[in-house]
């Protein structure tokens, strides 16, 4: 009887605190709201200090208003005035909302700081919603009896979207290697991917470009700290712009070039495969005529171009292509047998790869920009490539993985960068990191040396799997 009475006691206490809290969330989410208001009206008449007015302390310290006034001049206003937009979602203190320009939609990231100024203004692609599948995809059977259940849930998760089919998944936690495959390499053929499936690492690519920079750096090959046109064609190094420079600023984003070059779209030869036809030609091109709009070593502004520059850098130096420097420099030496730019047709297997409405598009090929994002590889390969890191460098290639993980610059507000590798603490661990996304393809890979903790996820679908990969590392770290 005393028993009933305490639990319906607690019932009666706990139902006004969640009461108060809800309102509290929706007060926020108004205020939020109200905010969000103010910034469109004054985006659509172009009053780029009034929005900046509306900046916090934390994000004022992080871009400048002179920065601020570029980014938005350079990059936003060409878009038009935004004709409408709706909060998409609103969760843990963030609005996301949905922009509707005339030419494509973006959505507007918007957190506020404790005086509800604001903390996180971020404009990214426009992510449509993707509803579930009404059953999840089956795990591998051969495996299933290993399966942690938290990882096997956060991967069935991503797996029930209907745009989605492969996830390859492997960790490495207190010595042990694990592996984890679901869905089905292409639509409606039943295959399950496994160790010997190549995926498409997009973007992952720049930590191999990285590694090949600080190679040459401790084999004296070349200084990061030298100037990008010491290494240029003669047709472009005239450029002052160009001359401010440096190759470590390409490697940790902040040369202050822009994330694709203006004349890619005129020079692409198919719109699903965008860099195919963008030549050497069309990148001096552009080099010649290249115009600052941040100063280096001023911001962090992610830069595809830049890495692209880099490897074109790099490939001059050593005097053979990119992937050849890949396989003779990293490959080889770790014993990665599937990473390549270009796999063998007749031996390996990459997983055919599907765009954001699960409807299937080309596997990108490259032409000039290549270093930014053209390999592919496994679960396993990148595993053995992650837990390189955990050791004590003695060798060369052991010294310029350590290399790349040392501290270039900050990124506001919780990250740091190294050669490529962003940094961030994770239950109180240091833990390296990478994303990758093509058209049709989504990748991940952290680790933290310290702990010995590798997590890889690779899927054939341009549905991100950076939450998959982050939830499982938290896990990890924080039940260790």
């Amino acid at each position: 009887m005393f028993g009933t009475i305490n639990r319906i006691s607690c019932i009666l206490i706990l139902l006004p605190i969640f009461s108060v809290i809800a309102q509290e969330n929706e007060d926020k989410k108004r205020i939020n709201q109200a905010v969000f208001n103010k910034i469109e009206y004054h985006f659509n008449l172009q009053e780029t200090d009034s929005i900046y007015a509306l900046a916090g302390k934390k994000f004022t310290q992080s871009l400048s208003p002179q920065a601020f006034q570029t980014v938005m001049t350079q990059q936003m206003y060409p878009l038009g005035q935004i004709q409408s937009a709706e909060l998409v979602t609103y969760e843990k203190g963030q609005g996301i909302y949905k922009l509707n320009f005339i030419s494509t939609p973006l959505q507007l990231v918007l957190s506020l700081d404790s005086l509800n100024k604001i903390e996180t203004f971020l404009f990214q692609p426009y992510k449509e919603p993707v509803a579930d599948k009404p059953a999840a995809v089956a795990p591998s059977g051969n495996t299933a009896a290993n399966f942690n259940r938290f990882v096997d849930s956060v991967a069935l998760s991503y797996s029930r979207k209907n745009n989605t089919y492969a996830l390859a998944i492997g960790i490495v936690n207190a010595g042990k290697t694990s592996s984890y495959y679901y869905g089905e390499t292409e639509k409606d053929n039943k295959r399950l991917p496994d160790e010997n499936t190549l995926f498409e690492i997009g973007s992952i690519s720049k930590t191999f470009t990285a590694t090949l920079l600080a190679y040459l750096s401790e084999t004296q090959q070349l200084n990061l700290d030298d100037t990008i046109t010491k290494y240029l064609p003669d047709s472009v190094v005239g450029n002052v712009d160009l001359k401010r420079i440096t190759l470590k600023q390409l490697a940790n984003h902040t040369s202050g070039l822009p994330r694709l070059p203006t004349n890619i779209n005129a020079t692409a030869t198919d719109s699903l495969n965008p860099y195919k036809g963008y030549t050497k030609e069309h990148l001096y091109t552009y080099l010649k005529t290249y115009k600052a709009a941040i100063a280096p070593d001023s911001i962090y502004q992610y830069s595809n171009l830049g890495f692209g520059i880099l490897g074109d850098i790099l490939s001059s130096i050593y005097g053979k292509p990119f992937n050849e420097m890949i396989q003779e420099i990293i490959c080889q030496p770790l014993g990665l047998k599937n990473t390549t730019e270009h796999p063998d047709t007749d031996t390996q297997y990459v997983a055919k790869v599907y765009n954001k409405k699960g409807v299937e598009t080309p596997l990108w090929t490259f032409n000039a920009i290549t270093a930014h994002g053209s390999l592919k590889s496994t679960v396993p390969d990148l595993l053995t490539y992650a837990k390189a890191h955990f050791k004590m460098p003695e060798t060369d290639l052991e010294n310029a993985l350590a290399l790349t993980r040392q501290f270039t610059y900050f990124n506001p507000p919780d990250t740091d960068i190294g050669l490529a590798w962003h940094m961030t603490l994770i239950g109180g661990e240091l833990v390296y990191r990478h994303v990758g996304e093509t058209y049709g393809s989504s990748s991940f890979i952290a680790f933290s040396p310290d702990k010995k903790v590798a997590v890889v996820v690779l899927s054939n679908a341009a549905e991100t799997v950076e939450p998959t990969g982050m939830a499982i590392i938290r896990h990890i770290l924080s039940t260790d």
